[in-house]
């Protein structure tokens, strides 16, 4: 009994060991693309011009991610996660970095033959960015407020814990449960202003080709919405694969609100339900420009 009990605390000692050995692995499989990318060894012969997908976040980011490595694959092109593989390992999130430090990663971007979803703020330094399919994702930035505040405190999955970033994440978190939905979004207003202000500045104004859409026209309309997306970045895909993701898109609508879901409720306007006047006030005040310059409006919602 003694010798069984020393052999269950060994074994129970490596456990963590061998968790952390199988996850390595799973991640080396999981993100070989990217892995080669950043070493400089993978290649792709493809000819369609390479496709990057910029957005804010919680703007049906994933969905919208999943929709085009499908259509992408239909068409030959290798889909990158760079951000996924930032989230879960050590690796920088390429929007963060200044264009002197891109100078390192800049190799990772080829201008033909690969989808890039999706980056969350702008990237400096991206050799030749003319040359790519560029689209930009938007949503109304006070929905998209109210909806990180749900995602972060209930339902968005951490970070592996030996990516470095868990304990950012979980802090974060914890932040979040501690305020209420006003305090939060008021806090986190000037992060998504500054994140806008960079797209315009730096993507819109110098590359008046990019493919704006915006969260609240794929709610209305999906199959409109998706005809334009696979036009902007020139994806020709089967009846099969059309049909497919309208079939899905009619499935996924949330019947009522879940803040433990992913989607939630994915109703534009939702601000308006969720946050208090004064509230509302001060983001109207702050986001009022950047509105109209994303379509939305904004002196008819003042209370």
């Amino acid at each position: 009994m003694n010798r069984m009990n020393a052999y269950s605390k060994r074994l129970l000692k490596k456990l963590p060991l061998v968790a952390s050995y199988l996850q390595r692995r799973h991640q080396r499989s999981r993100f070989s693309v990217e892995r080669s990318l950043i070493n400089g060894t993978h290649h792709n012969e493809n000819r369609h011009p390479s496709i990057i997908h910029f957005s804010v976040h919680k703007s049906a980011t994933q969905y919208t991610k999943n929709i085009l490595r499908r259509c992408a694959s239909q068409n030959g092109m290798v889909p990158v996660g760079v951000p996924d593989y930032a989230f879960h390992t050590d690796f920088p999130y390429l929007d963060r970095l200044s264009a002197t430090e891109m100078r390192k990663y800049q190799h990772i971007f080829k201008p033909t033959g690969y989808l890039y979803s999706f980056f969350g703020g702008m990237i400096e330094g991206i050799p030749a960015l003319e040359a790519y399919k560029v689209l930009l994702m938007v949503r109304d930035p006070r929905d998209a407020l109210v909806s990180h505040y749900y995602s972060l405190a209930y339902s968005h999955p951490a970070p592996e814990p030996e990516s470095g970033k868990y304990a950012e994440f979980m802090n974060v978190r914890e932040m979040a449960r501690r305020l209420s939905v006003d305090e939060y979004v008021l806090a986190r207003s000037d992060g998504v202003y500054g994140t806008l202000d960079r797209y315009r500045k730096l993507l819109l104004e110098k590359y008046p080709n990019t493919y704006v859409t915006r969260y609240e026209e794929m709610t209305a309309d999906f199959e409109t919405w998706l005809n334009r997306l696979l036009n902007a970045c020139r994806l020709i895909i089967t009846d099969e694969l059309r049909q497919s993701l309208l079939d899905e898109n009619a499935r996924l609508k949330p019947k009522g609100e879940d803040v433990h879901r992913h989607i939630r409720k994915g109703r534009p306007g939702d601000f308006r339900e969720k946050l208090r006047a004064e509230t509302i006030d001060q983001l109207n005040a702050k986001f009022g420009p950047t509105l109209e310059i994303f379509g939305y409006a904004w002196e008819g919602l003042r209370r």
